[in-house]
């Protein structure tokens, strides 16, 4: 393990410490923590009272960076029922102690220095038998599903800390919480992008997706690089891979189902989704956003968000 993990993440902002609460009023403070930062999810703990606990958290781009600190407890997640609510991918990093997470029928128990990845979409549980800390980075669904596609193969799966690949994954994300708070908004963005791009390099993740063409892969992290270029077409994507449009639309049906004109389509909107809900662009009109995101217009824009949304970006934004 990395050096990084015994330094304290002093640059996340506290949402609770039960250290500074009256003994007395720790459970219902520590209940009313939990419920109010993960909409759906309960805890029992172990012992039925409480005595120590904290969550820290910062924003990360269209996501969050939580550190937690827990007696044992039982975790149990479902899904609430709110189309407020935007499901997101938890990338868990162990720190200290061992926790049992299942989802889908997958259970893995997590060591220090562990990885695994939990899908929001879906009910989970967590079980920690022991004081536990881990940290849970939230990455914006859409996104990562737009680049690993068939990522339930690694749901609740242990993603080992002794791999090269995983263990430098685990080092930058524990880096990045000591040094979060040193970061502008727009470098914490860039390290959401960062990370995204980096599950590749844990092991179980370089399989996917498993019928692609290699061409695809790069296709998509190309269109990843470049999403708010306006100018970027399917033609221009193809150009890169030094193949014609039809070939690439041949690859990327054979991969996903889907033209490779439909995915740029739909990671456009899915960031613009994003970002009309990022407060760290709260002071951007609809149409910057837009713009920003590639469209030219933003009536067009407008149009095309409410067919794929069912509401227009003001109503999106509101929710």
């Amino acid at each position: 393990m990395s050096q990084v993990t015994d330094r304290p993440c002093e640059f996340l902002r506290p949402l609770v410490d039960l250290s500074n609460v009256e003994q007395g009023d720790r459970a219902l403070t520590w209940d009313v923590a939990v419920r109010n930062t993960f909409p759906g999810l309960s805890v029992k703990l172990e012992s039925g009272g409480v005595s120590f606990g904290s969550i820290n958290c910062m924003p990360i781009g269209s996501g969050q960076l939580f550190q937690i600190d827990s007696e044992p407890a039982l975790v149990s997640f479902r899904p609430p029922k709110m189309d407020t609510i935007v499901p997101h991918f938890s990338l868990m990093v162990q720190s200290k102690g061992t926790m049992v997470a299942s989802q889908a029928g997958q259970v893995c128990m997590l060591g220090e220095g562990d990885l695994c990845m939990i899908d929001e979409a879906k009910a989970f549980r967590l079980t920690g038998e022991e004081r536990t800390e881990f940290l849970l980075l939230r990455l914006p669904r859409a996104a990562v599903l737009s680049r690993y596609p068939h990522l339930e193969r690694v749901i609740a799966s242990t993603l080992s800390g002794h791999e090269p690949g995983t263990k430098l994954l685990s080092e930058t994300l524990l880096r990045l919480a000591s040094e979060a708070g040193l970061l502008q908004d727009l470098q914490r963005s860039a390290m959401m992008n960062a990370i995204i791009h980096m599950l590749g390099v844990a092991e179980p993740f370089l399989g996917l997706p498993a019928g692609a063409d290699w061409r695809v892969r790069r296709a998509l992290d190309y269109i990843e690089l470049n999403l708010s270029v306006a100018g970027l077409t399917a033609e221009v994507v193809a150009q890169d891979q030094h193949i014609s449009r039809r070939r690439l639309d041949q690859l990327m049906h054979d991969a996903f189902g889907h033209s490779i004109a439909s995915h740029l389509w739909s990671r456009r909107l899915e960031q613009a989704a994003a970002d009309l809900r990022d407060p760290h662009r709260s002071d951007l009109s609809i149409a910057q956003i837009a713009f920003a995101n590639g469209f030219e217009d933003a009536a067009h824009f407008t149009r095309a968000f409410k067919r794929k949304y069912r509401i227009t970006p003001g109503q999106w934004r509101l929710n």
